[in-house]
């Protein structure tokens, strides 16, 4: 079956709050070796397998919970990947079209830092308000879709926008999510 892979610096990104949580050790038990050793050396590689994130993910809500790890996500796009997608992102956030819809456009060949094997897609629904697609080649956890929000929190944040996920629904294949927005 096809996969999905994540970036070792994305990796380390989302381990780093997860390091500082009390309930770090207690995660790490849960997790199989092959995990395990990704969690103690997110740099072995440049990029891992998103199975690997995934079981991290489920360990860490049962410890957290899901608004933490929602939280959690939201953190690692902001504090390690803003400073890498902003760059990117420059000529758009300079025009006078601050708007959401201008990055949720490019959003597909941003996230390809952190992500590849996946497809975004944005289709508006009128000047403030649409659809962002995510597709998998797989099933993918229920979490991920908590992820996405961070990172449309953070859309949300650089463009200055009061936005919101209006709702969001997990296929019932499990390998695509969207989320209908609004600001």
């Amino acid at each position: 079956m096809a996969d999905y892979e994540l970036s070792g610096a994305y990796v380390d990104a989302v381990l780093r709050s997860l390091r500082s949580s009390p309930h770090f050790s207690a995660i790490k038990e849960k997790l199989a070796p092959h995990v395990l050793a990704m969690v103690n050396n997110p740099w072995s590689e440049t990029w891992h397998p998103a199975l690997h994130l995934e079981a991290v993910g489920e360990a860490a809500i049962a410890a957290i919970g899901a608004p933490a790890f929602e939280e959690l996500a939201y953190g690692a796009v902001k504090d390690r990947f803003g400073p890498i997608v902003l760059p990117m992102l420059k000529s758009t956030l300079a025009s006078s079209n601050r708007s959401p819809a201008a990055i949720l456009s490019k959003l597909e060949s941003v996230v390809q830092v952190a992500m590849k094997g996946i497809t975004v897609t944005w289709k508006a629904d009128g000047p403030q308000e649409g659809l962002l697609q995510v597709s998998y080649p797989r099933p993918v956890a229920a979490h991920v879709e908590g992820s996405w929000r961070g990172v449309l929190r953070y859309v949300f944040e650089v463009t200055q926008a009061t936005g919101r996920v209006e709702r969001s629904r997990h296929s019932p294949d499990g390998a695509v999510l969207q989320y209908f927005v609004s600001w």
